[in-house]
């Protein structure tokens, strides 16, 4: 799945892990305080999201797929193949661009570890490698503008901090 912000991989990751009806999948996220840490998703959001992983084949109802709940009657969703590949692609690659760190491979990561801390780990370090490669790139780089050097020492600060989150995040996923 190609897409800068979290949202709908989040909500795929949890379809991924058990069906359950936009409300549930709502509360679940506003539930989850890492999520929340990481990520917001209003409800209305939510089904908005949900409408647009079944355009794109990646969930379907689920078997049973009405839950009544002493109201309207709810779809229950479940992620299909075609889902779970994409789900599969999302959580083994890493970010590119710095500016994306703290949504999208927070969200990667955390998704990840609770799905299996092997593959959050080998997330995890194709991710440094590609940080260490960009911050090598970046210290190599000079300004003679003031502003710019300011901007990239700020930068490459950045993704040093990442670089030692990356390190913590390892470790929680090695226990």
């Amino acid at each position: 799945m190609k897409s800068d912000w979290p949202s709908e991989n989040i909500l795929l990751g949890l379809l991924a892990e058990k069906p359950m009806h936009g409300y549930e999948l709502a509360l679940r996220v506003r539930g989850d305080e890492a999520l929340r840490a990481i990520w917001r998703i209003e409800r209305s959001e939510a089904y908005f999201l949900l409408g647009k992983l079944l355009k794109q084949g990646y969930i379907s109802p689920a078997e049973g797929g009405e839950e009544p709940a002493g109201g309207p009657a709810r779809q229950v969703w479940s992620a299909t193949e075609a889902g779970r590949a994409a789900l599969a692609q999302w959580l083994a690659s890493p970010e590119l661009y710095p500016r994306n760190l703290r949504t999208a491979l927070l969200a990667r990561v955390y998704i990840a570890l609770r799905q299996d801390p092997q593959v959050a780990l080998r997330l995890i370090d194709a991710q440094k490698r590609v940080l260490e490669e960009w911050l090598a790139a970046a210290r190599r780089r000079e300004s003679g503008n003031q502003v710019v050097a300011v901007v990239q020492r700020f930068r490459a600060a950045q993704v040093q901090a990442s670089l030692e989150a990356l390190d913590e995040l390892r470790r929680l996923a090695g226990e």
